[in-house]
């Protein structure tokens, strides 16, 4: 048979082990772990003990032939010499597998063991063996494979234990990963650790600590790639120190503050220098310099910007994947044309309306849309537009977006073009739009859809009004004049508020109620919201309720047919079943029965959820929701469009139209955003100037001749020879 060496037979104890009592080499294992069947390997010992035999009647030595015949030795001689395979493979535990050459200049003799940096030709120890030269098999039989299993898992854990982070035999994926965990470890034990080589094969490190006597701490650490595992493994490590634990670390460098500081930089890249410095004191008690950090977050904002390259180079992809999961949806791109022809276009804006969310709001929601815009407060700065709708329950449903450069009057008109040729806006009747009171947008509505219903949010509206009042009163009869229903109401509310407040009433009177109080909304939209920016939605069952709690304190006197009149409080109001309608105006515009027409309802022994719009029915709500939006895969799975990648927007520092050194001014409802919460805001502080003594103003801006002030009077009884202050100045005066 090919490949084979001559042995020596088996004694009759259960050893694997020659006369000289050494242990058999591990020959016939490289044939039994290849895996054949139970009888093949059975007729290649038979054959093998055949030949033994031979080979003892030739050599005359009957002492090791004794029992050659015994059947039961072949499985104890199998399995022995899997354990002798175990030691080769296992074995060498400081092998040179995957070391290199000794870096020019630098003593690796000093520092690590001949077995460690020994071989550099990154191949195996037993390479010349021919067991592993033909068949290259590990032993099945072995933990090997269980090991990588743990080792993997400890990996996986959450390295917060400098023992887990580093230990003998350790692997790590990629020289990276090795460095990382030197990094980490250096941060939690506050050695100054520093690399002593640092190769794309080979990592060794040892701390730096030299002391008084010129002694160097003992504490070192070699990494190299490990051939049969395809990582690097640590193959030394002397985890004593003999030094103190420093302030200071050199691994500590700009990559690794940025590598620390990568994702708090994404969520808010406002962070400070000096923010940076005094979180590396607190988490790690090491010192750094402010311009370190500096130069980090620099770092990091490149990586960003970069990324945000690549990832708009491939929006003509992006589009067509979208495009893919989700057909007929209309995904508009416009870009800028270079300067010259072939050149890079750069993005100018995109639209994006599903044919999910269209169809949703077509078929089950009211005809009534919400537009607002808002800042882009991110690395690409811009303006989100967005129209939504709202649902049965009055929750918002998202119909489409735009992303553009600023919210100017091109820009609001061609959002507004998209989306009436998107949803079929310009044949619609019965249409509500509201929003706030943005100068482009107010154009575009009237312009494009000059049919359509606008209604200005009135929360704007009031927070613009009472801006410079903090009376609660006016507040409470604004919403008052806003939530009136009918005209006659709308005329009382104002003239309550008029003599109130004269001055209020006619500044109310400028704002064009007609665009935010209900007394002047049409009928048919099943809508009574005069809010862009709700937080809290209500219910429509909860709606019921009310109106079925009311209905007691209605009296109720039936007309003829299907006409009732209602009595509350002295007033009265009709109702008119057959067209659902009352005097009152809030069940034809809200789509839900009043508490008139509920008296009426329950009079009639008839169910008041019989008269309640479709439009907030469970079978319509669940229509809007059936189907929804299909996800996009990862950007390898994108199809190739070949066409020219893509620039990003200029690139500004703050967004456009607001001063980048100002903030926008908090609304009375909203909490004004300090950067230190410990601290109170120095707003409505009257300062005092130091040079004059005056209010209103600083030193840096006084005019004022200087005022000197007389020092203070020191505590305690003043000396027999000591002058006072006061006298002093009487004398220089």
């Amino acid at each position: 048979m090919e490949g084979e060496v001559d042995i020596a037979p088996v004694p009759p104890r259960r050893e694997a082990e020659t006369g000289d009592g050494v242990r058999a080499p591990a020959v016939v294992v490289a044939e039994s772990s290849v895996g054949v069947e139970a009888p093949v390997s059975q007729r290649l010992r038979k054959r093998k003990r055949k030949r033994v035999r031979v080979e003892e009647e030739e050599n005359d030595e009957p002492e090791l032939g004794a029992d050659a015949n015994n059947e039961e030795d072949c499985g104890v001689y199998g399995d022995e010499d899997c354990d002798a395979v175990e030691e080769i493979v296992g074995g060498g535990e400081n092998d040179g597998d995957g070391g290199l050459g000794v870096e020019e200049g630098v003593n690796m003799a000093a520092d690590f063991p001949e077995d460690v940096r020994g071989d550099d030709s990154c191949t195996d120890a037993d390479s010349g063996d021919e067991i592993w030269e033909d068949d290259k098999i590990p032993d099945p039989l072995s933990d090997e494979e269980d090991d990588d299993i743990e080792a993997q898992m400890e990996v996986r854990r959450e390295e917060e234990d400098p023992e887990v982070l580093l230990a003998m035999g350790k692997t790590y994926n990629t020289p990276d990963d090795f460095k990382r965990a030197l990094l980490m470890y250096s941060l939690k034990t506050r050695y100054d650790i520093a690399l002593y080589r640092s190769e794309s094969m080979v990592v060794a490190a040892k701390c730096s600590y030299v002391g008084v006597d010129g002694v160097n701490c003992g504490w070192k650490v070699y990494c190299s790639y490990e051939k049969t595992k395809h990582k690097m493994q640590v193959r030394y490590y002397v985890n004593e120190h003999s030094c103190v634990r420093s302030g200071s670390s050199k691994m500590l460098k700009r990559s690794s503050i940025a590598f620390l500081f990568d994702e708090r930089l994404r969520v808010n890249p406002k962070i400070t220098k000096n923010e940076m410095v005094a979180e590396i004191k607190r988490e790690f008690n090491l010192e750094v310099t402010p311009d370190q950090c500096a130069k980090a977050k620099t770092k990091v904002l490149k990586a960003r910007h970069a990324t945000h390259n690549d990832h708009f180079s491939r929006i003509w992809d992006y589009q067509a994947e979208v495009l893919k999961q989700n057909p007929e949806t209309e995904f508009e791109i416009e870009t800028t044309s270079g300067t010259f022809i072939g050149s890079k276009q750069r993005f100018l804006r995109c639209y994006i309306c599903f044919k999910s969310q269209k169809d949703s709001w077509k078929g089950t929601c009211r005809p009534v849309i919400g537009i607002d815009g808002a800042f882009l407060k991110w690395d690409v700065k811009g303006h989100l537009l967005a129209a939504v709708g709202r649902d049965g329950d009055n929750r918002i449903v998202p119909i489409a977006w735009a992303v553009v450069e600023i919210e100017n009057d091109d820009n609001w008109d061609w959002f507004l073009r998209q989306l009436a040729s998107s949803l079929g806006l310009c044949e619609m009747q019965h249409l509500a739009i509201i929003s706030d009171k943005q100068s482009g947008l107010v154009k575009a509505i009237h312009s494009i859809l000059p049919q359509a219903e606008h209604r200005q949010c009135s929360k704007h509206i009031m927070d613009n009004w009472k801006r410079d009042s903090h009376d609660m009163e006016l507040q409470r009869l604004f919403w008052k004049i806003a939530r009136s229903y009918t005209e006659e109401e709308f005329v009382n509310n104002m003239e309550e508020l008029k003599r109130y407040n004269l001055h209020a009433h006619t500044t109310l009177q400028l704002t064009s109620p007609i665009t935010w109080s209900r007394a002047f909304f049409r009928i048919g939209t099943c809508c009574n919201d005069n809010l862009n920016n709700l937080r809290f939605t209500k219910r429509a069952h909860l709606e019921i309720e009310k109106m079925i709690a009311g209905a007691g304190n209605c009296e109720r006197y039936m007309a003829r047919n299907n006409l009732y009149q209602i009595d509350v409080h002295g007033v009265s109001y009709y109702v008119d079943m057959e067209n659902k309608t009352c005097g009152c105006r809030k069940w034809q515009m809200v789509g839900i029965p009043c508490t008139h027409a509920a008296c009426v309802i329950i009079g009639r022994r008839e169910k008041v959820e019989d008269y309640v719009s479709e439009f907030y029915t469970k079978v319509m709500w669940r229509k809007t929701y059936k189907d929804g939006i299909r996800p996009v895969q990862g950007m390898p799975l994108w199809p190739r469009s070949n066409r020219l990648p893509v620039l990003p927007p200029p690139w500004r520092r703050g967004n456009a139209g607001r001063p980048s050194n100002h903030a926008r001014r908090k609304g009375r409802n909203e909490t004004a955003s300090t950067s230190n919460n410990n601290k109170m805001s120095r707003a409505k502080r009257i300062m005092t100037c130091s040079n004059c003594q005056q209010e209103g103003h600083n030193k840096q801006r006084c005019k004022n001749a200087t005022v000197l002030i007389p020092p203070k009077r020191p505590r305690g009884c003043p000396r027999v020879n000591q002058v006072s202050s006061s006298c002093v100045i009487f004398l220089l005066t």
